[in-house]
């Protein structure tokens, strides 16, 4: 590898999302492995619950839109043109680099941003650019083999390979109990508690999990909660949702939840769940998805649709299950599982928390992406 390795991002700590903390564990285990790095990002503003930076060499730009612009060129003309770059996103950081010449280009893809944009005129200028910028990288490192097919279909030539984010295994696998976790978030004791934690938005299908819960015998709908972590444009559409499907009583909103409590709530979880959806039409697909990795770490067995990036993240019967997109009844049968065979639950979570620290972490993360460097 070159001496002089920079990564751009403006999605960094104090940001939560996927990102910013893959930008983070990524930059922190390469600082461990005395492998020199420079950050430049946005200036570190307060966030309330935001994750902490870490102490790493690191540029800051205005957070202003256009200065944080001028500030990225003229950090980039500084630099020299033997240094290797990853962008954490095709733009802007990738296209000004590569406008500027820097041909030791590595760019992550994740999945939303990489796919097909809208036929319409209006559109037409940044898909050329969005591609020619693809093709200048000596590698676009994509986060699961539905992403690598996204940027695949923007054109074959652009190279391309596979390295799956990472987990911090043990700050999930922590030892609090079930009991003790549920007592500090103020969370039922007497009940099988399936979870999910992501945005609120149509596309996660949090609607196929309250239809699943309906369609269960009210018997075994009394021993089930339901929790919802998270916050976002679709919740009331939710809430509403519920009610009308007669399970509300079964379900506890907690909104967000900090970053600190987050191993907490997935160790006094029982089963999680996601169910998003691919949609192309409102672009919305999940890439990878990071929090079955967290889940898994935790000892929780996961399902999750075979839909976008997710069948990357979840081993099929080695710490959780796949079941098709929208359905229901499918995610019925493993609910039913959670309160009638909860052996077998068990032992899932076993085998996925196994899975996670034998191949998931971000040191494999971290080693597979510097092969990648080497490589191209």
């Amino acid at each position: 590898m070159k001496k002089s390795l920079i990564l751009l991002s403006y999605d960094y700590p104090p940001n939560d999302g996927g990102i910013s903390r893959l930008t983070a564990a990524f930059a922190t285990e390469l600082a461990a492995k005395n492998i020199h790095i420079e950050l430049c990002t946005l200036k570190e503003e307060s966030i309330e619950q935001g994750l902490a930076r870490p102490n790493l060499p690191t540029v800051e730009l205005s957070r202003t839109k256009g200065k944080r612009e001028i500030g990225l060129l003229r950090y980039l003309i500084s630099k020299s043109k033997q240094a290797q770059f990853i962008t954490t996103v095709w733009n802007p950081e990738g296209t000004l680099a590569w406008l500027l010449g820097h041909h030791n280009l590595y760019i992550l893809a994740h999945g939303n941003e990489v796919m097909p944009y809208p036929t319409t005129r209006k559109y037409l200028l940044k898909s050329i650019l969005r591609k020619k910028v693809l093709l200048s990288a000596r590698c676009v490192i994509c986060n699961s083999h539905y992403t690598e097919q996204l940027v695949k279909d923007i054109d074959t030539n652009i190279k391309t390979t596979v390295v799956n984010p990472g987990v911090d295994y043990e700050r999930f696998n922590t030892s609090i109990t079930k009991l003790q976790a549920c007592q500090e978030l103020g969370l039922a004791t007497d009940k099988r508690i399936l979870l999910s934690v992501s945005r609120v938005d149509e596309y996660k299908g949090h609607d196929v999990v309250l239809n699943a819960l309906a369609s269960l015998p009210k018997i075994e709908l009394e021993q089930v909660q339901y929790v919802v972590a998270g916050k976002g444009r679709h919740l009331d559409t939710l809430k509403q949702l519920a009610v009308e499907l007669g399970v509300s009583e079964n379900i506890t909103w907690l909104g967000f939840v900090n970053d600190e409590q987050l191993p907490k709530l997935y160790k006094a979880a029982d089963l999680f769940s996601l169910c998003t959806r691919e949609d192309k039409q409102q672009r919305g697909v999940e890439g990878f998805g990071m929090v079955f990795l967290e889940a898994q770490a935790s000892g929780l067995p996961v399902i999750g649709t075979d839909a976008g990036g997710i069948s990357d993240a979840i081993s099929h019967g080695e710490g959780g299950w796949l079941i098709d997109q929208d359905d229901s009844q499918e995610l019925m049968g493993y609910i039913k599982k959670l309160i009638n065979s909860p052996d077998i639950i068990s032992e899932q979570g076993k085998l996925g928390s196994k899975r996670i620290h034998n191949s998931c972490t971000w040191r494999h993360y971290t080693n597979d992406l510097l092969t990648v460097l080497e490589k191209y």
